[in-house]
């Protein structure tokens, strides 16, 4: 029997693996004394604009197009993968654009993104900083909020999450 083009293509499926942008606390180390979250820093303004140039510089050197996105639900994870994402969806973005409120149209069926529990690192005192992480151990995501970060459209609320809260 004849051999099918069905039969002899190989798919691949590629994966992208990217830490957050820099973060407030690092840059700040006094930003922990008054910081209501201080386990969950936001990031500074330049980590946010290098996450979209690297958007932008994915969709220009990668060879394959990003569709999904998954990130961890701490707040400096869920701003980096926002811009990276505005950066992937954006429709007619100029050359100077920065950040994510540069772009004026977003095309969102071009990348969907979920929020999952288990991409963060452990959730306990031994993996986050001591003298910050929660003393009650709850780190209290926000995830409905966390996901009005994203551009209209691109969240997909049908996933299940591996993990649970």
């Amino acid at each position: 029997m004849a051999s099918t083009e069905s039969e002899t293509t190989t798919f691949y499926q590629n994966v992208v693996v990217m830490r957050h942008g820099d973060r407030k606390d690092n840059l700040d180390p006094t930003w922990i004394k008054t910081a209501e979250r201080p386990w969950d820093p936001p990031l500074v303004d330049n980590g946010m604009a290098r996450a979209f140039r690297t958007g932008r510089t994915f969709r220009t050197i990668l060879p394959f197009q990003i569709h999904r996105v998954f990130v961890s639900p701490f707040i400096r994870c869920v701003q980096t993968a926002s811009e990276v994402v505005a950066a992937l969806c954006a429709v007619d973005v100029e050359a100077n654009a920065k950040s994510s409120t540069d772009v004026i149209k977003f095309d969102p069926s071009k990348v969907k993104v979920s929020i999952e529990y288990g991409l963060c690192e452990m959730l306990n005192k031994e993996a986050i900083r001591v003298d910050v992480a929660p003393k009650d151990g709850n780190f209290g995501f926000d995830v409905p909020l966390l996901e009005t970060m994203f551009p209209s459209g691109t969240l997909d609320p049908s996933l299940e999450r591996v993990y649970g809260k």
